[in-house]
């Protein structure tokens, strides 16, 4: 079967998909740009004209109330300075039952506030739609407002409690009254204001959008200068209110302009037809040609990535590209097996390298001390030290040297403490005190092997003192580390404790110094649980107070990596 290129036959498709669509919005633009840009114009200007002198009458009549206000209780606003509380109270009352009936009879102002700065008084009335807390942050800047001398009597917008309000304020002799409206009150005021293709904003004389009905603007424009957005697919006109004090916006989308477009050509209902078939036929070439082929490829891959690597893409596909594609990843996909194993390989070679690297650093650490202390109680003439020693230093030989796994049950790491014990009783008589806590129930629980008795070793190596006895606890229990159940090995000592470089490099807080001879046991066990689990942080050690320190190592239940020596057949 002849093939042909995908891409080819795709660009062929269109350059004619272009070419129609072009035809299309050159008939439709040559059609309809000059009418409908004069047409919007004065229908902006009208709808706005319409909504601003309704809104031009709320600002006036709220103004009223405000003038009225000040007017009907000029003998009620003296009283409030009175030094009589009882006058002060009544003048309160009946300036309340006021504004109260204002309020009532005037469900346009969302709240009337009077306050007076010489005794801090505040008396307020508000609608339904104001809370509470709103109510209290109407009251608090009011009267910050009585205490300032110029404050301008011109409309203005403040968000308090989150909540923006048109509000205007007269202050005299320390005393403020004020009207306030929240703005989505009083855009509420235009009939029919939110349809979907309209969008009014209130601004202030600035240009900064305070709030807004319709869905031509988001939430987060809020604040923002009209100037700074860009909205080319919309017409804007501006409507000033109060002489210029608030500013109403009016932006037209296109929706608006579509919906009152009557004329359609019928060439253009045509070509659009055209345009729609044409279009259909690209989809369907492309799934079958495309979309399929790369399901299959995909479902391909998938299931490559979860783990069945033998898996090729299989198929006869229509085009080059697609068979050109599934040939080179099928060759790709085999050399990155092969590699993949390889590396693998070579992985775990060098980790069993390393793991027999640190056993063959722990086992002549012991061997040396072994030999240093038999050679100092000969030299004491302890012969009877030295057959005590002897004997159960072949016990720990034959536990080392045991061939099987490179992580034993926990009590029998205990076994062999408990002999090491023993041994070092011989060279250190009465010089330690040992505790070991190990609860029945964990007995089972496998640790890497020589992991207890290293810190066993360092104790004596730098604790232990010929003049003093030393106290060593080591408590097993389990516990939840890191969001998984674990064993809790707590080795303590009341010693003098580790110097600082060495808890800084064991604790991960800083490197350890090269060619540092020092410590070498502490240093192996460290690196032998990080390779053993694939975490650097199952070991931490502490200095604590007045003396001593605390071994703390965490052993997960199961090994990530784990060395078996091969015992070797018998001749």
């Amino acid at each position: 079967m002849r093939k042909e290129y995908l891409v080819k036959k795709m660009i062929r498709y269109m350059v004619v998909l272009i070419v129609l669509l072009s035809l299309v919005l050159a008939v439709y633009a040559f059609s309809s740009y000059h009418v409908l840009s004069d047409e919007l114009r004065k229908e902006e200007e009208s709808i706005l004209q319409v909504y601003g002198s309704t809104l031009e009458g709320r600002l006036t009549q709220m103004d009223g109330v405000l003038q009225n206000l000040l007017l009907q209780n000029y003998n009620e606003f003296k009283l409030l300075k009175s030094s009589s509380e009882t006058d002060r109270f009544y003048a309160l009352q009946d300036i309340h039952n006021y504004i109260s009936d204002v309020i009532l009879n005037d469900n346009g102002i969302g709240a009337l506030v009077v306050a007076d700065t010489d005794y801090d008084l505040c008396v307020d009335t508000q609608s339904s739609t104001v809370s509470y807390w709103d109510r209290e942050a109407l009251r608090q800047y009011t009267l910050q407002c009585a205490a300032q001398s110029n404050v301008p009597k011109t409309w203005r917008f403040i968000t308090l409690n989150e909540r923006p309000y048109l509000f205007k304020t007269y202050v005299y002799d320390g005393r403020a009254v004020a009207a306030y409206t929240p703005t989505s009150d009083f855009l509420a005021n235009i009939p029919g204001g939110g349809e979907r293709a309209q969008t009014l904003a209130l601004t202030d004389p600035a240009g900064v959008i305070v709030d807004y009905i319709g869905e031509g603007l988001a939430d987060s424009q809020i604040g923002v200068a009209v100037d700074d957005l860009s909205a080319l697919w919309v017409k804007t006109v501006a409507h000033p209110l109060a002489d210029g004090q608030v500013i109403l916006r009016l932006h037209i989308q296109n929706v608006l302009v579509w919906n009152q477009t009557r004329i359609l050509m019928a060439g253009v209902l045509a070509v659009i037809l055209i345009t729609l078939v044409f279009g259909a036929l690209i989809v369907r070439y492309a799934q079958r040609e495309m979309v399929r082929p790369m399901n299959r490829m995909t479902e391909a891959m998938r299931r490559m990535d979860a783990g069945e690597y033998t898996l090729r893409i299989e198929g006869d596909y229509g085009t080059h590209e697609f068979t050109h594609f599934k040939d080179t990843f099928n060759r790709l996909m085999d050399v990155i097996v092969r590699l993949r194993i390889q590396t693998y390989e070579k992985r775990i070679e060098l980790r069993e390298m390393e793991l027999k690297s640190i056993r063959l650093q722990l086992k002549p650490h012991f061997f040396l001390n072994a030999i240093s202390t038999i050679t100092s109680l000969s030299t004491q003439g302890k012969t009877k030290e030295i057959a005590t020693y002897v004997d159960a230093l072949s016990k720990n030989i034959r536990y080392m040297f045991k061939s099987g796994l490179h992580t034993v049950p926990i009590v029998e790491e205990i076994r062999h403490i408990e002999n090491y014990f023993t041994m070092q009783e011989c060279k250190y008589p009465g010089c330690i005190f040992h505790f070991i806590d190990l609860p029945q129930r964990l007995g089972h629980w496998r640790i890497p092997q020589m992991l207890i008795q290293t810190i066993i070793e360092n104790e004596y190596k730098y604790a232990v003192s010929v003049d003093s006895v030393l106290t060593l606890l080591i408590h097993i229990s389990k516990e939840t580390y890191q969001g998984e159940e674990m064993l809790l090995i707590r080795i303590e000592d009341d010693g003098k404790g580790y110097p600082e470089n060495v808890l800084q490099y064991m604790n991960g807080t800083a490197p350890r110094p090269e060619n540092d001879g020092e410590r070498v046991g502490l240093w192996s066990i460290k690196r032998m649980m990080a390779l053993m689990y694939d975490r650097e942080n199952l070991i931490a050690l502490y200095n604590i107070e007045p003396h001593g320190c605390v071994n703390l190592i965490h052993v997960p239940a199961v090994a990530v990596h784990e060395y078996r020596e091969k015992t070797s057949s018998p001749a």
